[in-house]
């Protein structure tokens, strides 16, 4: 059972953003609290050194209980990667001033949630090491949550083009993709101490710029 999509479609919605009744309502509200246990475990230990049945524990059921509500610790890891992500994107995207250039909209943007998953870094090397391998039942959760973030910040690049501070020609949800697929990548080389927070945050810029090239008055 996927519990992925919820913090993205509301308190009382499932993925398909149907409303639930109250014995729903019970059952989500167990879900959260088996996926807050989780959290709390890989920020602690780490993916790999966090059991099963531990998270069954620090969620206060039995571990074969835990069972009924997920299908393995890979689905939780993709449930608190939601949960951490939506929340730091969403508070980015109110950081960021639409009367910007574009590429320092976008640098706000990112600079915010790698900032965040710094602060972090235990549990920002358990969601950037473990999430590109998780099974095809994982990826539905973090393809809807990229399908989110992009969305959301086609919307950014919309207003932008409104603005007059991006061609209107460019496919603004491809373009959205593209950018928040080149974050991934640098953070994944920080969050594995392959390059320094200085360098990535130089290399993301320059990645920036590129990805926007010609797009922009400026350039």
């Amino acid at each position: 059972m996927s519990i992925t999509g919820d913090p993205i479609l509301g308190e009382n919605a499932d993925l398909h953003g149907t409303e639930l009744g109250k014995r729903q309502r019970n059952k989500l509200d167990k879900q959260r609290r088996i996926v807050a246990a989780a959290t709390a475990l890989f920020q602690a230990k780490g993916f790999e050194d966090t059991t099963t049945a531990e998270i069954a524990t620090a969620a206060g059921i039995g571990a074969g209980t835990l069972y009924l509500y997920v299908e393995s610790k890979e689905e939780l890891l993709v449930s608190a990667f939601v949960n951490v992500a939506v929340e730091a994107w969403t508070e980015a995207f109110e950081l960021v001033d639409r009367s910007a250039k574009v590429v320092d909209q976008i640098m706000t943007l990112l600079l915010h949630v790698t900032d965040h998953h710094e602060a972090d870094r235990r549990l920002a090397r358990s969601f950037f090491k473990e999430l590109p391998y998780v099974s095809t039942s994982g990826r539905v959760g973090t393809d809807a949550f990229t399908g989110w973030f992009s969305k959301r910040l086609a919307s950014l690049l919309d207003d932008a083009s409104t603005n007059g501070m991006l061609d209107p020609d460019v496919p603004k949800y491809t373009l959205a993709f593209n950018l928040y697929s080149l974050w991934q990548v640098l953070m994944r080389r920080l969050v594995t101490d392959r390059i320094a927070y200085d360098e990535m945050v130089t290399q993301l810029e320059d990645a920036v710029r590129v990805a926007v090239w010609g797009m922009t008055p400026e350039a």
